[in-house]
């Protein structure tokens, strides 16, 4: 019902003045005006979010002692950080790479870089923060954009082709703080300002190469396709590398084939690649009367986000845990027959390095309109994740890869880090669907707990399975 129909019906129920409804008019006056002067719900009416926004307060303060995750070590890129004092030597070294992007790689002298960042800067300011942004002129800005932005392609060049760090006196122990700064929310650059530096390279590569590219970067491309597509023969990237870049067919598998919106910057498509393509609802086996689509309350989604308490619930129903093929966050699958199941979980290194990028990208999903994919991912290893042992089990298994610490540190790490966050409820919804079903299923029948137990008690590797095929072997040829 609109606001001004709101209205009306409220004056055919006023009465008239002296029956006594007048009792109260002021209250109603005011209650109008709000509800006339509010703003309007549709989605349009929203106010836009940043596509550099900073990281939010509420996760600060939920994720104690995390404030080193979230400022960079070595380098500012953008304004969030620009000029402090402990970041001077990184200051210098950003200098030397931006000259080398320019004089190395590109046909444009200078002039040519300042003139275009220019033109758009109004629009690179918008990407971010104004009270950040507010303190520079328009002049300084674009030197800083210029700066920052061939400095990181440049570096980026360097690392994919092999160049020698030693040139621009980087030690080899700034090499992994490097990269953890380009992976920083509030460390980001536009990627509209890196499209515009790319344009001026001295030979034409496509958006698909450098995605490949960023993506060889990041370490989450396939090393041998990008090779093969770059035909890497070569030792050298100034000569006739950049020609022979014709092979594009296979960079339909190393890059990101959902690329339906621009990138805001290189922390967005990390994100993207990350986490694999989107998987609709009615992806993998299904039984006919799951319900996937359509309404659902308040005690579905309940039931769904609490399919199941740790990993060893899951064992002790015959659900086995494996290793996914792919190393994309959103593969993850289940399959049950019955009596034992399978659950297919992609595996992840948790590290220092990563325990920043995930908290940057827990930050990114919080401040941007982007679905919840990755806390979903996180709230789906939570709910697996009790006790010291639950890691452990995962560790033996290859899903997860502890370099953190301690089995009890990674499980208070996942146990606290995503509990206080809204996750994406259709993110695999359909395996948690398939895991209730399974377990109710299981703990409704005392002959599969039976069989379950069995199963696990004498046919639990491939060693007792072997001991019982021999026993039955030796007591057949017994008899005959």
């Amino acid at each position: 019902m609109a606001v001004k129909e709101v209205a009306i019906l409220m004056e055919k129920h006023q009465g008239k003045p002296g029956d006594g409804s007048c009792v109260g008019r002021k209250g109603l006056a005011i209650l109008k005006s709000k509800l006339e002067t509010s703003p309007s719900s549709s989605p349009s009416s929203s106010s836009p979010k940043l596509k550099c926004p900073k990281v939010p307060k509420r996760l600060r303060e939920m994720v104690k002692g995390a404030e080193d995750c979230y400022a960079p070590k070595l380098i500012s890129l953008g304004p969030y950080y620009h000029g402090e004092s402990r970041l001077a030597e990184g200051e210098e070294l950003k200098l030397k790479l931006a000259k080398d992007y320019i004089q190395n790689y590109c046909k444009e002298i200078v002039d040519a870089f300042y003139d275009k960042i220019s033109s758009i800067i109004t629009e690179l300011k918008d990407y971010y923060d104004e009270m950040s942004t507010k303190k520079y002129d328009d002049d300084e800005f674009t030197v800083m954009m210029v700066v920052d932005g061939c400095a990181l392609l440049s570096y980026i060049l360097n690392v994919c082709f092999g160049s020698k760090h030693g040139s621009f006196s980087i030690r080899f122990q700034d090499i992994s703080v490097l990269y953890r700064d380009a992976l920083l929310l509030e460390n980001q650059l536009p990627y509209q300002l890196l499209l515009e530096l790319m344009k001026m390279m001295r030979f034409e590569w496509t958006n698909d190469l450098w995605t490949a590219m960023f993506l060889e970067f990041f370490g989450i491309n396939d090393e041998s396709i990008f090779q093969e597509f770059m035909g890497m023969e070569s030792n050298s990237c100034h000569g006739g590398l950049f020609l022979r870049a014709s092979r594009k067919s296979n960079l339909e598998s190393a890059g990101n084939k959902s690329e339906s919106k621009p990138c805001h910057h290189l922390l967005d498509l990390f994100r993207r690649n990350f986490l694999g393509e989107e998987r609709s609802s009615s992806s993998g086996s299904q039984t006919g009367n799951e319900k996937l689509e359509g309404t659902w309350s308040v005690r579905d989604v309940k039931e769904v986000m609490a399919s199941f308490r740790n990993v060893k619930e899951l064992m002790d129903a015959g659900i086995r845990i494996k290793r996914s093929p792919t190393r994309h966050l959103r593969d993850i699958s289940f399959r049950s027959n019955g009596i034992t199941a399978c659950l297919k979980i992609t595996p992840i290194t948790i590290d220092s390095s990563t325990k920043a990028m995930f908290l940057n990208l827990i930050a990114y999903e919080m401040s941007s309109n982007v679905p919840h994919d990755f806390i979903s991912y996180l709230r789906f290893l939570d709910s697996l994740i009790d006790h010291a042992d639950d890691v452990k089990e995962l560790q033996s298994i290859g899903i997860l890869q502890n370099n953190l610490g301690t089995h009890e540190e990674v499980a208070i790490f996942f146990n606290t880090v995503s509990t206080n966050l809204e996750s994406n409820f259709h993110a695999y919804k359909d395996v948690r669907v398939k895991i209730r079903k399974h377990l109710q299923s299981h703990y409704n029948s005392r002959a599969k707990m039976w069989m379950t137990q069995c199963l696990d008690t004498y046919f639990d590797s491939p060693w007792t399975i072997i001991t019982w095929v021999g026993a039955f072997v030796a007591l057949f040829l017994t008899f005959v």
